[in-house]
């Protein structure tokens, strides 16, 4: 039987499970003609919560939707024959322009003259509402937060989390449908261990629905774990084999839960060196997309199925197996 549980697809009807304020908010962005910038890690469900929002526009006359990936732009002239489309657009039915992960925009030359030229566009008041949304965190923070493009031009719309109580919900009744068991305390673990991120919660429970014909166990539930921490290894292996030394020294610290990983005692204890081996690091892990810092300089690993990989495969704490 094909697993009911949606994960290599954008989710759409009853496997969008309710993101009703974002919904509302990025709706509500869109009918005052104003422009929303979405940046979450990849597969957290930012393009779902898109579609959601633009199914109310699609049959309304008064919109016409375009949608724009920059996911392979590579060159400079393709980019700007794709910004030339934008600006030309009719003014009637009023545009909704959606351009993904944005931040690619960034490994082009002359991104700044591209970047300039969208935000004189943003600052019209009759020109198309824009959604732009970025997979890579640190690179859409530093275009809206470190360099401030489009300064107060955008309200960016953060992914809340998902209710757990809404995936236990969905995957109990899923379960049953067939005539499947799986008890609740089994899917507060599955949303435990994936930190509620929506793509590594659906995986689990659709190997966890493979692997059972009746009642789900305790052992078949922490393979179905293994399964997804085995599939994801080589990329997660990518990761560390692309670190260096130090930078590893740093990420285990913040594995570790250090909040201030410029402290003299954090910098002896993980071999850091000096403060400003610090920063060069933190650059590093940021560029890298392994780690973000939030507005209290706090780190935090981006991935938590990689968290997890970490403490199994890695640095072998076994803080994530069952007790």
């Amino acid at each position: 039987m094909e697993s009911p549980f949606t994960h290599n697809t954008i989710a759409t009807g009853s496997d969008f499970l309710s993101r009703k304020k974002d919904v509302s908010q990025l709706v509500s962005i869109i009918a005052d003609g104003r422009h929303a910038v979405i940046y979450e890690p990849p597969r957290t469900g930012k393009q779902s919560l898109i579609n959601a929002a633009l199914s109310r526009y699609e049959h309304d006359s008064g919109y016409r939707i375009f949608r724009i990936s920059l996911l392979n732009t590579i060159d400079t002239e393709d980019c700007s024959r794709i910004l030339e489309d934008i600006l030309s657009l009719p003014a009637s039915p009023r545009p909704i322009v959606c351009i993904d992960e944005f931040q690619n925009l960034l490994r082009l030359d002359g991104c700044d003259r591209l970047i300039r030229t969208l935000e004189k566009e943003w600052q019209k008041q009759d020109g198309p509402a824009y959604i732009v949304s970025g997979s890579k965190i640190n690179a859409m923070k530093y275009i809206f937060e470190e360099k401030k493009y489009f300064y107060r031009l955008y309200e960016r719309v953060p992914l809340s989390p998902i209710d757990e109580n809404l995936i236990s919900e969905h995957i109990i009744k899923t379960f049953l449908r067939v005539g499947r068991v799986v008890e609740q305390y089994q899917t507060e673990r599955i949303y435990s261990i994936t930190d509620g991120h929506p793509w590594y919660i659906w995986q689990i429970a659709n190997s966890c629905f493979n692997l059972t014909k009746g009642y789900l166990t305790d052992s078949l539930l922490e393979e179905a774990i293994d399964s997804l921490l085995y599939a994801h290894t080589p990329r997660f292996q990518d990761i560390t084999d692309g670190l260096s030394r130090y930078q590893v020294y740093l990420l285990r610290a913040i594995f570790d839960g250090v909040t201030k990983v410029s402290a003299t005692s954090t910098i002896n204890t993980y071999h850091l060196n000096s403060s400003a081996n610090v920063h060069r690091l933190k650059e590093a892990l940021t560029k890298k997309e392994v780690v973000v810092f939030d507005a209290q300089d706090i780190p935090h690993i981006i991935d938590p199925i990689f968290k997890v990989w970490l403490d199994r495969f890695y640095f072998k704490t076994g803080k994530t197996y069952r007790q």
